[in-house]
């Protein structure tokens, strides 16, 4: 039985997606599946494919689209092949330090079921919306909130919670994904809890890719907020409660569930 997979949506970032799978390679114990989804990629990604393929045999798999559809679509099909008993995503820049997934994996074991998302911390450039912050190896990371209610950026759960929560919403395209996934495990009776010890480090690359996309954040953003009855905003000050993790007063309305 394979414990983990690992999607990676990716286009056209080759060497990225080659020092992430050495990552990945070098520093899991656990079984564990790789699922990278090429966006159409026109670079050298089909070659770094193939020849992890030929070292990982079984370890790695592969789909590739025939046009990029953004990151939520991708990341819901690689979603869709997954095997393993636990599952997560990784952004092709981004890379486990030390035994973060496996610790993440110990951490929702040792939770219960109710526990529905490990949330692991990242590298946040931004002073606002941070929920708790951490130092590892003399970096700091974070995680972060949205009007109060924490969520997971890069989010461990069971397989059978993604299916749950019907993956990530495709109304959005990239920047609201994580959020929503976390809110609908809150509105699910499910909670995200802090993976403290659980760090990834996340370069965010800039590329002609990221740029045309940033043109949808406030699209997603606006859907966000108009899916689910959250606080509004506060211009004074951090308004996340440890005591009270989740915000969340359910969706605006059940026609928007997903």
């Amino acid at each position: 039985m394979i414990d983990l997979s690992i999607v990676i949506p990716t286009c056209n970032r080759a060497s990225l997606l080659h020092r992430s799978i050495q990552t990945l390679r070098s520093t899991l114990s656990c079984r564990y599946e790789i699922i990278v989804v090429d966006g159409a990629s026109e670079d050298d990604t089909q070659l770094v494919l193939e020849s992890a393929q030929s070292a990982m045999g079984s370890k790695l798999r592969s789909t590739r689209e025939c046009k990029r559809e953004g990151f939520v679509k991708a990341a819901n099909k690689g979603f869709g092949m997954a095997c393993g008993k636990y599952l997560t995503w990784l952004n092709d820049d981004a890379r486990p330090v030390g035994n973060a997934l496996e610790d993440a994996i110990s951490l929702l074991e040792s939770e219960g079921a109710e526990r529905g998302l490990v949330a692991m911390f990242h590298k946040w450039a931004s002073p606002r919306n941070i929920a708790y912050e951490t130092e590892l190896n003399g970096s700091r990371y974070q995680l972060c909130h949205v009007r109060g209610t924490l969520y997971a950026n890069f989010c461990m759960g069971l397989r059978e919670t993604y299916h749950r929560l019907n993956y990530f919403d495709e109304r959005f395209y990239f920047y609201a994904a994580d959020p929503d996934l976390s809110l609908k495990a809150w509105n699910a009776g499910l909670a995200v809890i802090p993976g403290f010890g659980c760090c990834v480090d996340h370069d965010e690359h800039a590329d002609d890719r990221r740029a045309s996309d940033a043109a949808r954040a406030s699209q997603d953003n606006e859907l966000l907020f108009a899916k689910w009855n959250l606080p509004s905003k506060n211009h004074q000050r951090n308004d996340f409660d440890p005591q009270r993790p989740c915000t969340l007063r359910g969706l605006r309305s059940e026609s928007l569930a997903a």
